[in-house]
C-alpha cells in the first residue's frame, strides 16, 4: 500500500511539473492571436527556453517563434520554390550553394519588418541556412544542426 501512495504522488508531482513546464505566456498567445487573426490548426509547444507555435495562414504551413518572456521573434512561412521572389531565387542559383541539395525554403518575418527568404541546404556532412532578400543580395548564411 505504502508503494502505491508513493508511486502515485511521484506522478502526481511528475504531471504538476510537466504541466507547467509546457505553459505558453499570455503575452505570447495575445500578440501571436493579433498579428495572425486568420490562423489555423494552432499548437503551442513551449521548450523552456521560447515558445513555438506552428499554423496554417492561407494554405500555408508557419512556425512563429516568441521569447521566453513571450515577445514575437520570428515566422517562419514554409513556401515552394516557386514562390520566391525572382531576384533571390537568381542570386541562389548563382552563389556558391547552387549545386548543394536543397531541404527546404521558407519565407522568414522578423520584428522589424525585414522579411528574408531562406534556403536550407546540405552538402555531404555540412547543412546551411543561406538568406536572400528580395532583392536578392545575400543578407547572411548559419550552419544548422
Amino acid at each position: 500500500m505504502k508503494k502505491l501512495m508513493l508511486f502515485s504522488l511521484i506522478s502526481i508531482c511528475i504531471a504538476s511539473a510537466t504541466a507547467q513546464g509546457i505553459g505558453v505566456s499570455k503575452k505570447a498567445q495575445g500578440q501571436f492571436e493579433k498579428k495572425y487573426l486568420s490562423a489555423t490548426d494552432v499548437k503551442w509547444t513551449n521548450n523552456v527556453a521560447n515558445a513555438t507555435v506552428t499554423f496554417a495562414l492561407d494554405g500555408v504551413t508557419c512556425k512563429g517563434h516568441y521569447t521566453i518572456s513571450g515577445n514575437w521573434d520570428y515566422t517562419e512561412k514554409f513556401i515552394e520554390k516557386a514562390s520566391i521572389a525572382e531576384k533571390a531565387a537568381d542570386s541562389f542559383s548563382k552563389s556558391k550553394y547552387r549545386d548543394w541539395e536543397q531541404k527546404g525554403v521558407a519565407y522568414v518575418e522578423y520584428p522589424k519588418g525585414e522579411s528574408l527568404y531562406r534556403y536550407e541546404v546540405k552538402k555531404g556532412i555540412s547543412s546551411n541556412y543561406v538568406y536572400f532578400d528580395k532583392n536578392g543580395a545575400l543578407i547572411k548564411t548559419s550552419s544548422t544542426l
